[in-house]
């Protein structure tokens, strides 16, 4: 009975245009708006891969610690599996389908041979006309920075709109976590107004690079699981030729575990800070990484859980400890944020404001929703979940009694109640970004080749 109550809910709401703007009613999380903000996004990393969501693994002794004290998010919904489309969703509040920053241009396909022809390949940029998380906190009067590790989070694609100091820590390689932390310690500390300050680390996406120190401390468990003949290994996380699935998976706990200790020695210096107080400290991910769950590895192809669960951990000045049995999704962390720092969210999104969870009240369950635009997209409330492709199809999973979603039931009743969820979910972005144009800008070669080295360019 409950879940058809809450699908009558949802069609209510999106009936009466209700439903992209969620944003929360008064709340008492904070007499004083928080003068540090910080947000920690961790590229790739599942929430089922941290102790503090259960992972039996010592991948987090760290990150456990802080959520200790800080409230935990049971499950936080990524709205894209990949970085580009998520992080936007995370910055603006809008599903993919209407801030549409989500995808390269077709003229891409020639670079995957490693040469182009014709006009330079092109991206989507995150257009003007959104608001921003980082606008938003200006306009409430703080100072705003960025500092980011992924080629496609560059200011060349727009994910700078907002941001006083936009930061892209690069190299050879991708930016070790202790060297961005390090270097976001320096801003916070030759920042003498009230700052939001967002981060993004690398570790523990692809390829898996742990010291030996760590592979030998978190090294395969079991008998080897090898991956089918006809799968292919991506040839950027092959090592020594292993088809293992256990190996790849165990580099990438030591990965998660490289992350954590970077991670630890940040929260430890805040904590000597005079403002410690006063500070707001949030850490999520845009995706998760699959381990041939449902028969592929890395991201960006499917919207299973393993793609799009992800930790949701918030630490605010004067809130205790708690684990919060709800779902939510990345699009409510701005106008949650917004709030705390005193400011306004201004024009139509999808993201709710989360302050009174936060604070221990009682908020509607909403479904969650994920796109892969013009692909797939899916509805996901705590019990069930329906994902759709575009050309037709679909499967439906009972989540109580199959939370790895191996085994999709035929129950067409239910399948179109969520059907028609989803319809109504994709309309509101369809109506959210009717007056949102979309804007591209050429991919320099240098960000191309980044881009192409990491399987980028086909997204």
């Amino acid at each position: 009975m409950r879940f058809f109550l809450l699908i009558g809910v949802v069609a209510t709401l999106v009936a009466t245009a209700m439903l992209p703007a969620r944003l929360g009613g008064p709340s008492d999380v904070s007499a004083a708006a928080p003068r540090l903000v910080v947000l920690v996004t961790i590229d790739a990393l599942r929430a089922d891969h941290l102790g503090i969501y259960g992972y039996s693994r010592p991948t987090s002794p760290n990150i456990d610690a802080f959520a200790r004290e800080s409230i935990v998010i049971q499950d936080a919904i990524a709205q894209a599996p990949y970085t580009k489309a998520s992080i936007a969703s995370l910055m603006t509040g809008l599903y993919p389908s209407a801030h549409k920053t989500y995808t390269t241009a077709y003229a891409v396909a020639d670079a995957m041979h490693g040469h182009v022809s014709g006009t330079p390949p092109s991206t989507d940029v995150l257009p003007a006309a959104v608001t921003t998380l980082a606008e938003a906190f200006k306009a409430a009067g703080y100072a705003t920075a960025a500092i980011t590790t992924n080629p496609f989070l560059i200011a060349d694609f727009g994910f700078s709109q907002g941001f006083d100091t936009f930061e892209f820590v690069g190299g050879e390689g991708f930016a070790a976590a202790d060297r961005v932390l390090g270097r976001a310690l320096d801003v916070i500390n030759q920042q003498r107004r009230p700052l939001l300050l967002w981060v993004h680390l690398m570790e523990p996406h692809s390829p898996y690079t742990p010291s030996q120190a760590l592979r030998r401390e978190l090294p395969p468990l079991g008998p080897p699981v090898l991956v089918p003949s006809s799968v292919t290994i991506p040839p950027w996380i092959a090592v020594d030729g292993s088809r293992d699935v256990r190996l790849y998976e165990s580099l990438y706990d030591a990965e998660i575990r490289t992350a954590d200790a970077a991670f630890g020695t940040f929260v430890a210096a805040l904590r000597e800070r005079d403002d410690w107080h006063a500070t707001a400290l949030v850490l999520t991910a845009d995706h998760g990484e699959q381990f041939m769950e449902h028969g592929g590895f890395e991201h960006n192809t499917t919207l299973y859980d393993e793609l799009l669960r992800v930790p949701l951990i918030i630490r605010v000045p004067g809130l205790h400890q708690r684990f919060v049995e709800s779902q939510v999704e990345l699009v409510d962390v701005m106008p949650t944020l917004v709030g705390l720092a005193g400011g306004e969210v201004r024009g139509t999104i999808q993201g709710r404001d989360l302050r009174p969870m936060l604070n221990g009240q009682p908020m509607v369950a909403d479904p969650a929703f994920a796109e892969i635009v013009g692909q797939q997209s899916m509805v996901r409330t705590r019990e069930w979940k329906l994902i759709e492709a575009a050309g037709g199809g679909g499967e439906l999973f009972a989540l109580a009694r199959d939370p790895r979603e191996q085994h999709p039931v035929d129950h067409p009743v239910r399948a179109a109640e969520l059907s028609r969820v989803l319809d109504a979910l994709m309309a509101s972005a369809q109506r959210a970004g009717a007056t949102i144009a979309g804007e591209t800008a050429p991919i320099s070669p240098g960000t191309k080749r980044r881009l192409e080295a990491l399987g980028y360019l086909n997204r």
